[in-house]
């Protein structure tokens, strides 16, 4: 016997003395309550031995030896493993020289420069003197944007230029305050109907405004037509347009758009 064997025959013989029998003596009546009990103590010592690596076959007491077929799955597992090393060793690591494709990289869109285009740039940094500049924009403006439009308006006429804009509120308001803090001479606004279409609060803040021209032939015309009437009027008087947008301000991107075919230098501003 080995010593493992010994092991599990101690195991046994344990489970079975527990209840006061005597090695090798739980020989009774296969019905009887004690013997019951004994197989059941037997039982549960199988578990035990198997867990233990040895097998138990039928009730008896023989035990059956394991160790031979444990020893050729053991040397199974060696062989395996030895095969796999010498596999790997031996043989040649084939690298992938082709990636696959994913597609093509995003190409860069190309930007077309004309000379006249270059030409007029170059020439509106370069030009000394006054220039007439027009601000217009929607007048759904953040206060912040609109300290931002006054202080525009104030350092253009600070600077020597002109300033035009048109009435209501929002942008055009800031562009007025700021061309009043700086020189009122320098502002002109043009409104796109009489004052009285004007609000109250815009009505106040053209009064101090010096160089106001209003348009009362529009009376009759709605708000939105008498406004682009108006900023073709301002357009044709000034040589930079300066805006102030979303991307849904209709009349306001529709002077930027008619600025370009006048060939005017346009800057426009979007808000969203």
């Amino acid at each position: 016997m080995t010593r493992i064997h010994i092991l599990a025959v101690l195991a046994l013989l344990f489970i079975i003395g527990v209840d006061g029998f005597a090695p090798f003596g739980f020989v009774g009546a296969p019905n009887s309550q004690h013997t019951h009990r004994v197989y059941s103590k037997v039982a549960r010592g199988v578990g035990f031995i198997r867990r233990r690596g040895v097998g138990f076959v039928g009730l008896n007491g023989v035990l059956r030896d394991e160790e031979e077929e444990n020893d050729k799955e053991l040397q199974n597992i060696l062989d395996s493993s030895e095969q796999a090393s010498s596999g790997s060793t031996s043989g040649s690591t084939t690298i992938p020289t082709k990636v696959p494709s994913v597609g093509d990289p995003q190409t860069r869109q190309k930007v077309e420069y004309s000379i006249d285009s270059i030409m007029k740039e170059l020439k509106a940094i370069n030009q000394e003197g006054t220039r007439k500049y027009c601000i217009l924009g929607t007048r759904h403006c953040s206060y912040l944007h609109q300290q931002i439009i006054e202080l525009l308006s104030y350092a253009l006429i600070l600077s020597g230029n002109h300033v035009f804009t048109s009435g209501a509120g929002g942008t055009n308001a800031a562009a007025i305050r700021g061309g009043l803090r700086a020189d009122e001479k320098m502002l002109t606004v043009v409104l796109p109907q009489s004052l009285k279409f004007q609000s109250s609060e815009s009505q106040l803040l053209l009064s101090q405004v010096t160089n106001l021209i209003t348009n009362p032939q529009n009376d009759d015309l709605t708000l939105d037509a008498a406004s682009r009437l108006c900023n073709s009027e301002l357009l044709s008087q000034t040589d930079q347009l300066i805006c102030f947008a979303f991307h849904d301000s209709g009349t306001v991107i529709e002077a930027s758009r008619e600025a370009k075919v006048l060939d005017k230098v346009v800057t426009v501003l979007y808000l969203d």
